[in-house]
Order: structure tokens, then sequence, then C-alpha cells
């Protein structure tokens, strides 16, 4: 069976999947944070918002890396 092409869509995938992802968590640190209707972020906003940026960056490095190729 031939391998499918090798397209930029396909190597870029796993870095758009983890920017998808922290754009969620960002979206959940927003909703934590202003549960009363002001900015009064919990312990657990923090750790939405801390994942999401490990997160981004993990899926930028990989996005620059398969654009490199």
């Amino acid at each position: 069976m031939p391998t499918p092409p090798d397209t930029q869509l396909r190597r870029c995938a796993l870095g758009l999947w983890f920017c998808a992802i922290s754009a969620l968590g960002l979206l959940q640190f927003h909703a934590r944070g202003f549960e009363d209707g002001h900015f009064a972020p919990t312990a657990v906003a923090w750790i939405w918002l801390g994942g999401s940026v490990v997160l981004a960056g993990l899926g930028l490095a990989l996005l620059v890396r398969a654009l490199r190729r």
C-alpha cells in the first residue's frame, strides 16, 4: 500500500492540536478567573493558565520544527 503524501498540514498537525488545547485552557482560565463577575482567580484558575502556557510553548515549538523541514 503506498504511503500518503507528506503535506504541510500533516507535519504541523500535532503542533496545531497542542495550540488548540492551549486555547481551550485559556478559556477555562478566563471562566474560572471571572466566576463572580470580577477578576479573582483561584488556585484552579492559575493551574489552568500554567498548563495552557506549557501547551502553547510545546505546540509552537512543534510548529516551528515542522515548518523548518
